[in-house]
């Protein structure tokens, strides 16, 4: 987080080498200063200028606020208001003076003129030494049951830290699967949680709750404390996703066992023709044969019986056995 602000400070530092058109200007870039210490922001103008002055203050992980509005006579805001803060105005400047500096103290305090837009300047970063070093620990659940798309769920963090640290502010990040880095999604209030105080620790009790709609809203959540200048994560609960069939993929399935199905029966009937054609053109092949066997010449048998005359005397000799000649007549068969 010092390495942050250290480059943070360098880049502010180039930038304002860089703007020298304004019509507001902040010479120190970082001040440093002890607890008690007074110091003074300074925001020098131009001397024809009569647009009022506006000073911010951004802490580490916040948002900018509003301190003060400088035109005739300063206006405060409430929580910087004398004797902490005090505005040294003339002609060409418009300081700020900060008293008692606590540690709580330490940010970023912009300077800006309004016109009809507010230009800032670069900015000055008060690092304040002497800080207390708080002992903290954050404890979260590793995983959730699976929850259904479309159901909320709640996440728990349980934060043990001195009982001097009442500046903490709890964060909840989220690294879902498509993110390569988290992100801060909320941030705690002092009225969202419930704490238990002890003889020199206490413990705080955060919940926070989150609709899971799909899959982007998976992930690991961690339950993060800021405290001066310091960032301590939890282990971070890790929440799923009930496996249920998409209606979408259910519509595909369908249609691709149904196209399957189609081509499978396709593939049937394509071999039962086949299968039949094969069997036809066999068929016919024999036929053709047979037609080509029926062009041979056709062969017709038939007996001759020739009987031995008889002799002279009328007697009837012996027998002799009967001889049979077989002629043929062929013929071609008609086409």
């Amino acid at each position: 987080m010092m390495m942050l602000m250290w480059i943070t400070v360098m880049l502010l530092n180039k930038i304002a080498d860089s703007t020298q058109t304004t019509s507001e200007n902040q010479l120190n870039t970082m001040i440093t200063a002890d607890v008690g210490d007074n110091v003074t922001l300074h925001c020098f103008q131009k001397q024809d200028s009569t647009n009022p002055i506006v000073w911010y203050k951004q802490k580490v992980g916040h948002k900018p606020c509003p301190m003060v509005t400088v035109h005739d006579e300063p206006s405060y805001e409430d929580g910087f208001k004398p004797p902490k803060f005090i505005i040294e105005k003339d002609k060409t400047s418009c300081h700020l003076k900060i008293v008692n500096v606590e540690p709580s103290d330490e940010a970023t305090y912009f300077c800006g003129l309004i016109k009809f837009v507010t230009s800032f300047t670069n900015g000055t970063f008060l690092s304040v030494k002497g800080k207390p070093d708080f002992s903290v620990s954050v404890r979260q659940h590793d995983v959730l049951d699976s929850v259904p798309a479309g159901a909320s769920v709640t996440l728990q963090c349980s934060v043990l830290s001195e009982s001097r640290a009442a500046e903490l502010q709890v964060l909840w990040f989220s690294a879902a699967p498509p993110q390569s880095h988290p992100q801060i999604i909320y941030t705690h209030h002092n009225s969202s949680h419930q704490c238990e105080s002890g003889s020199s620790t206490h413990t705080c009790v955060y919940n926070f709750t989150k609709n899971i709609l799909s899959l982007n809203d998976t992930g690991t959540y961690y339950c993060a404390v800021a405290l001066c200048g310091k960032i301590v994560f939890g282990n971070g609960t890790q929440v799923q996703l009930e496996s249920s069939l998409d209606p979408v993929a259910a519509c595909l399935s369908v249609a691709l066992a149904v196209c399957w199905a189609v081509i499978f029966i396709l593939i049937f009937i394509i071999t039962c023709k086949r299968r039949k054609r094969k069997k036809l053109k066999h068929g016919s092949m024999t036929d053709k044969s047979l037609s080509q066997d029926s062009d041979i010449v056709e062969v017709n048998y038939a007996a001759l019986n020739f009987n031995e005359r008889r002799t002279k005397r009328g007697r009837v000799k012996n027998q002799q056995s009967k001889d049979i000649i077989y002629s043929d007549v062929r013929g071609l068969s008609n086409t």
